[in-house]
């Protein structure tokens, strides 16, 4: 009777699980599910040995040169109804959400970075919209209920707004916009980043983006993945980006570009936007769905975050 209430007990919570952030833990066929013999100890029998305490890592210490743990803006793009690029259409490889991909690269992201000392802010830590209710941020008297039919003009406007305004609240000194690719083929591939040049600390951005980039390569490289050198996409000046087909207004993206009075205020921190590999490219979203893919990601932008600051130490405020 034991082992029966047992099974019928795992199979309720088998199929009790759910989403959580839209991430689904494949349920517990009762079918697999084996009786657990119980065993009763003799009466003189010794005690249990106690629970082994939880392993807790110690911190690594901030370098000597730092005056103050540095403040990095973590930005997981898209969320809540703007699921970014998706894939669906190969049975081969899961399903996949831009959203949810880079949500889960900046929570691996955060840890590491905490585990190192830092102090992380993230623009979104669920599977949500950061301005989920719609507000007018930038202040142009226009919400997403003034957007044309088709048009999600107002409501970007807005949204971008929410997440520059948080970075910039959190007085960040390093602003990561977190992307995956996608495109209407399947070929396109590989990996990219972006910055502004035409910011105060235009430098510093381009100086990330190359960072990014570069330790992008290495650690894919690690896995097997690497292209052709007609074919690596590069480190990109945001200028060379159609934007204006988006937002007439823009010559730079929102994230990362100066200000636009009435429309934008700008980020104040540098920063850079990344799109590692493209969902919509089979051998791209292969990586992409595998441990040892999102592993590289995430410790190629640890890598890039941290030899930014050994050349941009945090000064004090």
């Amino acid at each position: 009777m034991a082992g029966t209430l047992l099974i019928l007990g795992l199979t309720v919570l088998a199929f009790a699980g759910g989403r959580l952030f839209g991430r689904v833990e494949e349920p517990i066929s009762a079918a697999r599910v084996e009786p657990v013999a119980q065993t009763i100890p003799a009466p003189d029998a010794a005690p249990p040995p106690p629970p082994l305490e939880p392993i807790v890592e110690t911190p690594v210490a901030l370098p000597a040169s730092f005056a103050r743990p540095p403040i990095v803006c973590l930005d997981p793009g898209h969320g809540g109804e703007d699921r970014g690029f998706s894939r669906f259409f190969d049975s081969s490889i899961p399903a996949m959400e831009e959203a949810m991909l880079v949500l889960e690269h900046a929570w691996d992201l955060e840890a590491r970075l905490l585990q190192r000392g830092y102090t992380v802010v993230m623009t979104r830590e669920t599977d949500t919209a950061v301005n989920v209710d719609g507000k007018d941020v930038n202040g142009d008297g226009r919400t997403a209920a003034h957007d044309a039919p088709r048009s999600d003009r107002n409501k970007n406007l807005d949204e971008l707004q929410a997440r520059i305004n948080l970075c910039n609240e959190a007085e960040a000194d390093l602003l990561v916009s977190m992307h995956v690719n996608g495109y209407s083929t399947g070929s396109p591939r590989g990996f990219e980043t972006w910055f502004t040049r035409e910011r105060n600390f235009g430098d510093r951005n381009a100086v990330f983006a190359t960072l990014a980039y570069a330790h992008l390569k290495e650690q894919l490289a690690r896995i097997g993945y690497s292209l052709p050198a007609e074919e690596e996409r590069g480190v990109l000046p945001d200028t060379t980006a159609d934007v204006q087909m988006e937002h007439s207004l823009f010559r730079h993206f929102i994230m990362t570009g100066p200000e636009v009075p009435g429309v934008i205020t700008a980020s104040k921190m540098p920063g850079a936007i990344v799109e590692a590999l493209f969902v919509s490219n089979d051998g791209d979203a292969a990586v992409l769905s595998s441990p040892e893919g999102r592993d590289a990601i995430v410790t190629a932008y640890e890598n890039a975050i941290v030899e930014f600051f050994e050349r941009y130490p945090p000064a004090a405020r």
